[in-house]
């Protein structure tokens, strides 16, 4: 796996995390009414989107790593350019359903930490 797929993995891990601390001890009523919250979880899955995006365009055996990269692109896809019908429902799902396992396929990527010093 080369650097800039790396550093992609990263982008999406770090952009994962955020989303996981944003949604911690909030509720998806929450998430309805917090306009702020929303934003900022959407745009985090943006990044994620595009992240994998990228890693697809110039190396897309690197994404065997991430089962569902498909559904994640066209996630984002939606979220760019069909925003005025996205459910919030479908996104608070994907939140507490999806994301966890998505976050433990990218921490499962040990070459991510040597780009972040950890």
């Amino acid at each position: 796996m080369d650097e800039t797929t790396l550093k992609h993995f990263y982008d999406a891990r770090e952009a994962a995390r955020a989303i996981r601390q944003f949604a911690a001890g909030r509720s998806f009523e929450d998430y309805c009414s917090d306009e702020m919250l929303s934003s900022a979880i959407e745009r985090k899955f943006e990044i994620i989107g595009e992240a994998l995006t990228r890693i697809r365009r110039k190396r897309p055996d690197d994404l065997r790593q991430i089962g569902e990269w498909p559904a994640i692109i066209g996630f984002r896809n939606i979220l760019i350019h069909a925003y005025d019908h996205i459910e919030d429902a479908v996104v608070w799902g994907i939140v507490t359903e999806q994301l966890p396992r998505f976050i433990e396929q990218l921490e499962a990527i040990p070459e991510i930490d040597s780009l972040s010093g950890e």
